[in-house]
C-alpha cells in the first residue's frame, strides 16, 4: 500500500495502473461516490456554489465526512491495528503535510510532531515511531491523492460508512432502557450511594445457589432455579421491591411446574417472565426450552410455568450457560452456550417473542468469536450485540469483545482503548447503568482466581473506565452469581441488586448499591478493602468438586443452639494495626469499619437464626400449653365423675347397712 501511496503516478502493478488513469477515473470515482452517497451529504454538495468552481471541492467534503467517521470511537474500535494506522497517515498528510517538511519548518522532533496524537498510542513508545514512520512512508504523496486514498480505504472497510457521516456514527443505548423503568426508586433501595448494603428484608430469602437466573419484571425481582451442591433447583422466589419482602411461589397442584434447571436465563418481554436455555434434570430434550411464568394477583403464593412449543424451520439445540439478550421489545437473541455433550457452541438464534418462532443469525463475514459459555452479552445500539469474555475448549478464559452486526450478518472484533487493563473471565454477571450507557462487568473468575474486581464500558467512547475504584464489588462475589439493574424512566437513578453466587460455598445474600449521579467520576467511598477476599476457586469445575467444598461449608454451619452462644459472644473484628500518615490512618480506620460490618452482618445472621429458633420454641410451648389446659380440663372431668360415683356407692351402702351383706 505504501509503495504504491509513494509514486502513484508511476505504474506498479494492476492496481497501481487502475490508480493512475488520471482525471477520467477520478471523475468517474467521485460520480459513483456522489450516487452511493446518503441524501444528506449530497444535498450539502449541491447546494455549495463552490463544488461548480472547484473541481476538489467534493472530494475534499468526502474526505472530511470520512474523519468524522473514521475518527469516532465506534468505528475506530472495528478497524484493525493496520487499518487505523493507515488512516492516520493518510489523514494526517492530507491535512497537514508532509512530516518531513514538519520537521523542517518547525524544528520539532517526531515526538513533538505527534504530541496531539499521543492519545491513540495510549502512552506505548512503540505505537508512536510506527505511526511516524508509515507518516513519513507518505511525503512524496499528494494531500488529494490522500484524501482520495482515505476515503477509498474507509469504502473497503466500511461500505456503509456514508449512512452516519451526517451525524456523527455513534452507537448508543440512550432512551431504550428509560421505556421499562420505574417512576422513583423504592424506599429500600435509596441507600447511601456509591456503597454496598445488605438489604433489610421480610420474608424468607431464598436458599444458597449459583446458576440461577433473575430478572425484574415492574416492581418484583425473580429468583429461578439454580444450583446447589450439584443438585438442581426448580423453586421460584419473588422479591418484593416496594416492601422488601420475599417469598417463595409454589406451583399449584395439578399445573405445570418448571423442571430443575441451572446454567438458564430469564428475561422480561412486556412485563412477562420467561425463562430460556439451561440444563435440566430428568429426559433430555434435543432443543433449546423456553418457559413462560404465570403467577395471579390474588394474594396467593402460586405460579405456573407453560412450556413454550416453538416454530421455525430450524432450532437451536439444548444448551447451558448461553447469552440470552433482548433485542427491542419483542425478540430476544442467543449466543454461544454449552451442549449437552460438553460442546462450546459459537452460533447465533433470534426468537421472535410473539410468534416464537426461531432463526439462524447466519454470519459468513466477518471473523466471529471462538466458541464459549457462560459469558455476557447486551445491545449495542438497536442492530449490534456485544459478547464479552467467557470460557471454551480446555477452560481457556477470553477478554476478548465482539460484536455481531444484524443488519449485515458480520461478525466484527472491537478494540476499545485502555483492554490492556481487563482480565479474562468468565462466570461472571453484568449489568447496564446511566440508561445504557456504562456496561458493568462484576465477579466471575478464569480458573487461577475469582475476580474482585470489576470492569466498565463506556460504550458511547468504546473504551474501559481506568478506574478501578468507580465500581467496587460487593462484599459477597462469586462465580454464577446475579445482577438486576433497577433504573427510573428519566435515566437520572440506577440502583443494583445482586444475589446468590459461588466463592468457595454457595451463598444467598442480598445486596443493593445506589449508582452516585456522577458516576464514574464520583469520589469512592469505600478502599479496595471493601471487597471480601476471593477465593481460588473456579465454577469451570465438576459438580462434585462444588459438592464436596459445600459438603464442608455444610459442617461448619451453625445450629440454633451454637448460634445463640455465638451471638452472646460475637467475633471479634482483627486488630486494626495503624501506620504512619494521614493516608495509611483513614485506609486502617475504612478497614476496620468494612471488618465492623462484616461482624455487625454475622450478627443480624446469627440473631435471625436465634429469632427463627425462638419462634419455633414459642409455637411448640404455645402448643403444649394448650396440651395442658386440655388435659387440666379432663382431669376435672374424672374427678367430677369419680365424685359422683362415690356418692353412689355411699348411697348404696345406706340402704342396705352392710357392703358385705346381700
Amino acid at each position: 500500500f505504501f509503495d504504491d501511496a509513494r509514486a502513484p503516478h508511476v505504474a506498479r502493478g494492476p492496481r497501481a495502473r487502475a490508480d493512475a488513469r488520471g482525471a477520467h477515473a477520478s471523475a468517474r470515482r467521485s460520480d459513483e461516490l456522489d450516487r452511493d452517497s446518503s441524501a444528506t451529504i449530497r444535498a450539502r454538495l449541491e447546494r455549495d456554489s463552490s463544488a461548480a468552481t472547484d473541481p476538489n471541492a467534493n472530494a475534499r467534503r468526502r474526505f472530511h465526512a470520512a474523519t468524522r467517521v473514521g475518527n469516532s470511537s465506534a468505528a475506530r474500535s472495528f478497524f484493525s491495528d493496520e487499518t487505523r494506522l493507515m488512516l492516520f497517515a493518510l489523514e494526517r498528510r492530507a491535512t497537514r503535510g508532509a512530516l518531513t517538511t514538519v520537521r523542517e519548518q518547525t524544528g520539532a522532533s517526531d515526538a513533538e510532531a505527534l504530541a496531539e496524537d499521543a492519545h491513540l498510542a495510549e502512552g506505548d513508545p512503540r505505537a508512536l515511531r510506527a505511526m511516524a514512520r508509515a507518516w513519513e512512508a507518505l511525503d512524496a504523496t499528494p494531500a488529494n491523492e490522500a484524501m482520495r486514498l482515505y476515503v477509498k480505504v474507509l469504502d473497503e472497510e466500511k461500505p456503509n460508512w456514508w449512512d452516519g457521516a451526517a451525524t456523527e456514527a455513534r452507537r448508543s443505548n440512550r432512551g431504550m432502557h428509560a421505556k421499562g423503568g420505574m417512576e422513583a426508586l423504592p424506599e429500600a433501595m435509596r441507600v447511601e450511594r456509591g456503597r454496598w448494603e445488605f438489604l433489610e428484608y421480610a420474608g424468607t430469602k431464598p436458599t444458597a445457589r449459583f446458576q440461577h437466573a433473575a430478572t425484574v419484571a415492574g416492581a418484583k425481582m425473580y429468583v429461578i432455579g439454580g444450583s446447589f451442591r450439584g443438585r438442581f433447583m426448580n423453586d421460584t422466589h419473588e422479591l418484593d421491591l416496594t416492601t422488601s419482602t420475599w417469598r417463595r411461589l409454589k406451583t399449584k397442584p395439578g399445573t405445570s411446574a418448571l423442571p430443575a434447571c441451572a446454567g438458564h436465563r430469564a428475561v422480561t418481554c412486556r412485563g412477562v417472565v420467561f425463562v430460556v436455555g439451561g440444563r435440566f434434570k430428568g429426559p433430555e430434550t434435543s432443543a433449546m426450552s423456553v418457559y413462560r411464568m404465570e403467577t395471579k394477583d390474588d394474594g396467593l403464593d402460586e405460579v405456573e410455568w407453560v412450556k413454550i412449543e416453538t416454530g421455525g424451520d430450524e432450532a437451536p439445540c439444548a444448551r447451558r450457560g448461553a447469552s440470552v439478550t433482548m433485542v427491542g421489545e419483542h425478540k430476544c437473541i442467543v449466543f454461544g452456550g454449552e451442549d449437552d455433550e460438553r460442546r462450546f457452541l459459537n452460533d447465533a438464534w433470534i426468537l421472535d417473542m410473539t410468534s416464537f418462532v426461531w432463526r439462524a443469525v447466519k454470519a459468513p463475514g466477518g471473523h466471529p468469536p471462538e466458541s464459549r459459555a457462560e459469558h455476557t452479552a447486551t445491545m449495542w445500539g438497536q442492530d449490534t450485540l456485544l459478547v464479552f469474555g467467557g470460557t471454551g475448549r480446555s477452560t481457556k478464559c477470553f477478554s476478548s469483545l465482539f460484536a455481531l452486526d444484524l443488519v449485515q450478518h458480520k461478525w466484527i472484533e472491537v478494540n476499545p482503548r485502555g483492554a490492556a487493563r481487563v482480565e479474562p473471565r468468565a462466570g461472571h454477571a453484568a449489568v447496564l447503568i446511566k440508561d445504557g450507557r456504562f456496561w458493568v462487568l462484576v465477579g466471575g473468575g478464569n480458573n487461577e482466581r475469582g475476580l474482585s474486581e470489576c470492569s466498565i464500558l463506556d460504550l458511547e467512547e468504546m473504551e474501559w473506565v481506568d478506574r478501578n475504584d468507580a465500581f467496587l464489588a460487593p462484599p459477597i462475589v462469586g462465580e454464577g452469581m446475579t445482577l438486576c439493574a433497577l433504573s427510573t424512566r428519566d435515566g437520572m437513578e440506577d440502583a443494583v441488586v445482586a444475589f446468590g453466587g459461588y466463592n468457595g460455598a454457595c451463598q444467598n445474600e442480598t445486596q443493593i448499591l445506589r449508582v452516585p449521579e456522577d458516576f464514574p467520576e464520583h469520589e469512592a467511598l469505600a478502599s479496595d478493602e471493601n471487597r471480601a477476599p476471593p477465593v481460588s476457586t473456579s465454577v469451570l469445575r465438576d459438580d462434585k468438586s462444588i459438592e464436596r467444598d459445600d459438603e464442608r461449608d455444610d459442617e461448619h454451619a451453625s445450629s440454633p443452639a451454637s448460634a445463640l452462644i455465638d451471638f452472646a459472644s460475637p467475633d471479634k473484628p482483627a486488630a486494626t494495626t495503624f501506620a504512619f500518615g494521614t493516608d495509611a490512618s483513614v485506609q486502617a480506620y475504612r478497614k476496620e469499619n468494612v471488618e465492623l460490618r462484616r461482624a455487625l452482618h454475622r450478627m443480624r445472621n446469627d440473631a435471625q437464626i436465634v429469632a427463627d429458633a425462638h419462634a419455633a420454641l414459642r409455637v411448640r410451648c404455645e402448643d403444649l400449653e394448650r396440651g395442658l389446659s386440655d388435659e387440666r380440663r379432663r382431669n376435672e372431668d374424672l374427678e367430677r365423675k369419680v365424685a359422683a360415683l362415690a356418692e353412689q356407692i355411699r348411697g348404696g351402702l345406706g340402704a342396705s347397712g352392710s357392703f358385705f351383706s346381700p
